[in-house]
């Protein structure tokens, strides 16, 4: 429940933030942390539970997996995600606010007509 606090609320809101700080898009961004988030818990789980299956199949490993594999298979993708938006997030940190600086005036010209 705690998760869906920070994939609904909090991630959006700190890169909204970060985004309108720097002039880029805040949906785009925000957008962005969310993907990161699940497709890293999404795939990380998912490798975890192919190796333990490949282990299964190869190492003779029982097939009802332990409480505890799956307790450890949660964590180690939740702790990834966690990661991965930070990766995210430094990413929209380093993009500097793209500000629009006017070019100086021409030097002036001292002409010798009065010559």
């Amino acid at each position: 429940m705690i998760e869906l606090y920070f994939i609904l609320y909090r991630l959006p809101r700190m890169m909204t933030r970060l985004a309108r700080e720097r002039n880029r898009s805040a949906l785009a961004w925000s957008l962005a942390a969310i993907g990161a988030w699940i497709g890293t818990e999404l795939f990380v789980a998912m490798a975890l539970n192919t190796l333990y299956y490949t282990g299964v199949l190869l190492l003779d490993l029982p097939l009802q997996r332990s409480p505890l594999f799956s307790i450890a298979v949660y964590g180690v993708s939740l702790v990834s995600a966690i990661v991965a938006v930070s990766l995210v997030r430094r990413a929209l940190y380093q993009r500097t606010e793209t500000r629009y600086i006017p070019l100086p005036p021409p030097p002036p010209r001292f002409e010798d007509d009065a010559l």
